[in-house]
C-alpha cells in the first residue's frame, strides 16, 4: 500500500473512533434523562401521591358527596344555623373506589375504617374526639357505583363566615390515598352578613318517594320530591328541582329538570318525575339525587339543596320445574329412575339450587340433591334412583328449594304418582300349590288339603258309582259269551246232522 492510500484511511479510522468515544459517552447521560424525564405509566394509581402536594387522581373514580342533612342533638332536623350555634351534620358520601366486598377487609384481617380529619376549622369548629364517627361499611352498602355510607359530625359548632365544611378522607388501609371533600351547608347563616331586615328562606328538599318496596326492571315509576322555602323573611327565586340519573334509568316522559319558578316564605312545592328502570339492570340498588336551586329574592344569593334517593331494582323471576319423568308402573322392590329439569328464563342467577323426593313406599338413593347456581337463561338437570318398599299407588312431591337475588328462600313444588306391584309370595290370594317345592321343609308353612273342595260321602258316592258300572259291564259282557257259545253248539250238530 502506497503512501498516497494509507493517509486518507488513517484519517477515516480517527473519525470512526471519536464518533465511537462520543456515542459511549452519551448513553449513561441519555439512560439517567429516561429516569427524570418519563412518567411511569401508572403514574396516577391509587396511593401515589404528585410532588405537588395533591392527590393524584385515581383510576377507579373519586369520593364524592351526594347529600347532607343537619340536625340538632335529638335528631330533629334544623333549617337554620346561626353562627356559634351547635348542630349535628351528617355528609352521605359515595366512593367508587370500593367496589367489592373484599376491599372491606385488609390484608392483614383488618376491618376497613375511615379517618375523617375536618379541614374547614375557620368556619366550623372540630367537634370533641370520637365525635365524628361513620356508618358502618357492610357489603349490603356495595355495589358497581361504589361503597355508600355516611359521614356524621356530633356537636359541631358554626363559627361563621363560609358556610363550606371540608374534611380529609383516608382508610386505614394503606393503599387508597387521601382526598378532601367538601360541601356548602345553606342552612348555615353568618347573621353579621345578613342584610338589614332581611332575612332569606332556605330550600330545603322534604321529602323524595318513589313509593317504597322495589322497582321491578322494564317498569314505569313516579318519583315525587317536596321542596320547601324554609324560614326568612323573603322567598326564593328561580327555584328548579332536577334529577341526576345512573345509567339504569330514563325518563318515561318529560324532563329530568322542572322549572318552579318564585316560592314566598313557608310555601312547598311538589314535583313528580315519571321514570323506567331498564329491563336489563342487574337486581340491585342505584342512588338517584335530587337537586333543587334558586336565588334569594332579597340579594339573589345562590340556594340549594340535595337529597339522595336510593332505588332498589329487581328483576322479574322466572324460574320453574321445566320437565319431569317419574316411573308409572313398578314391581315390589325394584328399582326405578326419575328425571328432572329446571329451567331460568329470567335475567338474575338462581342461587343454591337443591332437590328432594319425598313421600311414603319409598326411598331415593341421593336423598336432597344440591344442584348449585343456575344462571340466566339456562337450564339444569338431574336424577334420582327411586326403591319401592310399598305396593299400591304411591304418592309424592318433588320439592326444589333456591334463593333468590336478594337471598331469600323460595321453593316450587310438583306431586306425582307411581303404581307399584306387589310380589306374588306377598299376596295370599294369588297362592298357587303346583309352584310349592314337594321337597319343602318348613315347619312354619303346611300344605294346602288337596280333597278340601269335595266332602268324604261325596267320594264314597262316586266310588260305589263306579263299582256298580263295573259289575253290570262283567254280566253283561258274560251274557254275550253265553249266547256265542250255544250258537256255536247249534252249529256243530247240524253238521253232524
Amino acid at each position: 500500500m502506497n503512501k498516497h492510500t494509507r493517509r486518507p484511511l488513517q484519517a477515516l479510522g480517527m473519525i470512526l473512533a471519536a464518533a465511537l468515544l462520543f456515542c459511549l459517552a452519551a448513553v449513561p447521560a441519555f439512560a439517567e434523562g429516561q429516569d427524570e424525564g418519563i412518567m411511569p405509566i401508572n403514574d396516577n394509581a391509587p396511593g401515589d401521591d404528585s410532588s405537588s402536594g395533591g392527590s393524584s387522581p385515581s383510576l377507579y373514580g373519586e369520593p364524592y358527596i351526594t347529600g347532607y342533612t343537619v340536625t340538632d342533638a335529638a335528631g330533629n332536623e334544623i333549617q337554620r344555623v346561626d353562627a356559634g350555634q351547635k348542630c349535628r351534620i351528617v355528609v352521605a358520601v359515595v366512593d367508587p373506589r370500593i367496589t367489592s366486598a373484599d376491599q372491606l377487609t385488609n390484608a392483614d384481617g383488618r376491618a376497613l375504617a375511615a379517618n375523617i380529619k375536618l379541614t374547614s376549622t375557620a368556619s366550623f369548629t372540630s367537634p370533641s374526639l370520637g365525635d365524628i364517627t361513620t356508618t358502618t361499611f357492610t357489603a349490603q352498602k356495595v355495589n358497581s357505583n361504589g361503597l355508600s355510607y355516611a359521614v356524621i359530625f356530633n356537636d359541631i359548632t358554626y363559627v361563621g363566615g363560609d358556610n363550606k365544611i371540608s374534611f380529609d378522607l383516608a382508610y386505614n388501609d394503606g393503599f387508597l390515598p387521601l382526598k378532601n371533600l367538601s360541601q356548602a351547608i345553606s342552612q348555615c347563616r353568618d347573621a353579621e352578613k345578613a342584610p338589614e331586615g332581611a332575612k332569606a328562606s332556605a330550600l330545603v328538599i322534604t321529602a323524595a318517594s318513589y313509593g317504597g318496596g322495589s322497582v321491578e326492571a322494564g317498569s314505569e315509576f313516579a318519583l315525587t320530591v317536596d321542596v320547601l322555602a324554609s324560614g326568612g323573611t323573603v322567598g326564593a327565586e328561580n327555584v328548579a328541582v332536577s334529577l341526576a340519573l345512573p345509567e339504569q334509568f330514563t325518563v318515561a316522559s318529560g324532563s329530568t329538570n322542572v322549572f318552579v319558578g318564585s316560592m314566598s316564605p313557608g310555601a312547598s312545592k311538589q314535583v313528580t318525575f315519571q321514570l323506567t328502570a331498564s329491563a336489563v339492570a342487574n337486581a340491585g340498588s342505584y342512588n338517584i339525587t335530587v337537586n333543587a336551586s334558586g336565588n334569594a329574592a332579597s340579594d339573589s344569593a345562590p340556594l340549594s339543596a340535595q337529597m339522595p334517593v336510593t332505588v332498589p331494582v329487581t328483576q322479574p323471576e322466572r324460574f320453574e320445574i321445566s320437565r319431569t319423568s317419574f316411573p308409572e308402573y313398578l314391581s315390589m322392590g325394584e328399582e326405578g329412575y326419575a328425571n328432572i329439569s329446571l329451567l331460568n328464563k329470567g335475567k338474575g342467577v338462581i342461587y343454591n339450587v337443591s332437590a328432594e323426593l319425598t313421600g311414603e313406599g319409598f326411598t331415593t338413593s341421593e336423598g336432597s340433591q344440591f344442584i348449585g347456581n343456575i344462571n340466566a337463561g339456562t337450564e339444569n338437570s338431574t336424577e334420582f334412583t327411586i326403591q319401592t318398599t310399598e305396593s299400591g299407588t304411591l304418592s309424592g312431591v318433588l320439592t326444589v328449594t333456591y334463593e333468590d337475588e336478594k337471598g331469600t328462600i323460595k321453593t316450587l313444588t310438583k306431586d306425582f304418582t307411581m303404581t307399584v306391584e306387589g310380589g306374588m309370595m306377598d299376596d295370599p290370594g294369588m297362592y298357587d300349590p303346583g309352584m310349592m317345592d314337594p321337597g319343602f321343609d318348613d315347619p312354619g308353612m303346611t300344605m294346602p288339603d288337596e280333597n278340601k273342595g269335595m266332602p268324604l260321602w261325596g267320594w264314597l258316592l262316586i266310588a260305589a258309582a263306579v263299582i256298580a258300572a263295573v259289575v253290570v259291564l262283567i254280566v253283561v259282557l258274560k251274557k254275550k259269551k253265553a249266547k256265542r257259545r250255544a250258537a256255536q253248539l247249534m252249529e256243530d250238530e247240524d253238521e253232524d246232522s
